[in-house]
């Protein structure tokens, strides 16, 4: 059977998943479904694929897991509230202006110290 999926991944994203689940047959798929990445999802905004006869295929949902998603979903709602995409510097972009730092060092510090305050460590 076919199975349309929306989004789904590029021929290269394919390409590297495939050559990764080579060597670990175990190997999932994760991509990030922007559709649902709103302020306060109500489930994980995420599609997680496996390989079935070298087909990328959805995982059973009731065999995906997400520990901490009330605590993701706060995060996530602080993120899209501060725009904290328009830090988020690809290495594209990175290789336009080899000053743009694609490591991203400056939002994973902003995310940490966010984090250690939700967890009353700051």
């Amino acid at each position: 059977p076919l199975i349309c999926l929306f989004p789904s991944p590029g021929p290269l994203a394919l390409k590297i998943a495939g050559r990764i689940a080579e060597f670990f047959p175990g190997a999932v798929l994760i991509m990030l479904d922007n559709r649902k990445l709103v302020p306060q999802p109500r489930v994980p905004p995420i599609i997680v694929l496996e390989t079935r006869d070298r087909r990328w295929v959805p995982k059973d949902k009731n065999l995906v897991m997400w520990r901490d998603w009330e605590e993701s979903r706060q995060l996530l709602r602080a993120l899209l509230e501060d725009r904290a995409h328009r830090l988020l510097v690809d290495f594209d972009a990175h290789l336009d202006d080899i000053r743009r730092d694609w490591t991203n060092q400056q939002l994973n510090t902003e995310i940490s110290q966010w984090v250690a305050a939700a967890n009353g460590s700051a």
